[in-house]
């Protein structure tokens, strides 16, 4: 059992980090929201709860740090190892293709393989950037895709959707913050039901497509994520069945939707066998986000 004897020589940054990373490999703490080992996961929480930039970690590696600053980081790792709680949740933050985030536990920490995809403009599907001149994000969640896509396509007017009021909130704070505030659009709706006639140019998507028992087998980090946020029904593809036929009748002619479903692309070709959608390649494989063009969906619900 930890005692106070146990942390009262953590004085350095150094100590800190180190202590961080033997109590998460020690209680074997579950990774992925954002971070990919304990090295990574460590740095990040102790750094970000003492608002230090990650760039300038050698000249701070020795600092000493008041006890009121050690008291905050050793909250911090507990609340990460013992309860389990997310680093991004934790200092409020979530970095995501080298912009910052705000978030809470009101949205699902921000992730996706389409940010990856929008820093090359989506390339070759989007010939010309400029020539983008509206984009919907669906499940827009902290607003972080919808705020990626305005850097991507500079002349877009972007909206941002969600059926969740509380994660409309969160992402009014990311409009605020990137002073976005008179180009994104925030619309609760429960998909497009309250976006009746209106069409885009670009509709991007990372929708809820866990399936239902993969909700019951994940690390308790994810169980302080919006259960409505992840969870897709019995194969994952609940949202998918109400979200593709819609999507004709939402883009413009020439437009095109990019949606990433995970590990869903088995259940999604069983019920779409026949649909010409194009899987796209990422860092996390060639599987997990497809591009599906208007002109191919007209016809086929």
């Amino acid at each position: 059992m930890t005692t106070i004897a146990d942390t009262r020589n953590l004085t350095t940054l150094c100590d800190l980090v180190r202590w961080a990373m033997s109590e998460m490999e020690r209680n074997e703490v579950s990774l992925g929201h954002g971070t990919a080992d304990y090295w990574e996961e460590a740095t990040f929480l102790v750094l970000r709860t003492l608002k230090l930039p990650f760039e300038r970690l050698e000249s701070f590696w020795q600092a000493h740090v008041t006890p009121s600053e050690a008291e905050k980081v050793l909250e911090n790792i507990s609340y990460r190892v013992k309860e389990r709680v997310p680093s991004p949740y934790l200092v409020n933050e979530a970095w995501l293709s080298d912009y910052c985030f705000y978030c809470d536990e009101r949205v699902l920490i921000p992730r996706s393989f389409i940010a990856e995809l929008l820093r090359e403009g989506l390339s070759p599907w989007v010939e010309d950037p400029e020539e983008v001149t509206s984009v919907l994000d669906m499940c827009t969640g902290s607003g972080c895709l919808a705020i990626l896509a305005g850097e991507a396509f500079p002349n877009a007017s972007l909206t941002g959707a969600d059926i969740s009021t509380d994660a409309l909130e969160v992402a009014a704070v990311n409009r605020e913050r990137f002073g976005l505030q008179d180009e994104l659009e925030l619309v609760q709706s429960d998909l497009f039901s309250n976006l009746e006639g209106r069409r885009f140019d670009l509709i991007i998507s990372n929708p809820p497509y866990v399936t239902s028992d993969a909700m019951h087998e994940l690390p308790e980090e994810y169980r302080h994520e919006p259960a409505l946020a992840l969870g897709a029904g019995e194969d994952g593809m609940d949202i998918m069945r109400r979200m593709m036929p819609a999507l004709a009748e939402h883009l413009n002619p020439e437009g095109i939707a990019v949606i990433e479903i995970g590990d869903g692309r088995e259940a999604f070709e069983a019920i779409y066998p026949d649909l010409p959608v194009t899987w796209l390649t990422t860092s996390g494989g060639d599987d997990l986000v497809f591009v599906v063009k208007a002109e191919d969906l007209k016809g086929r619900f």
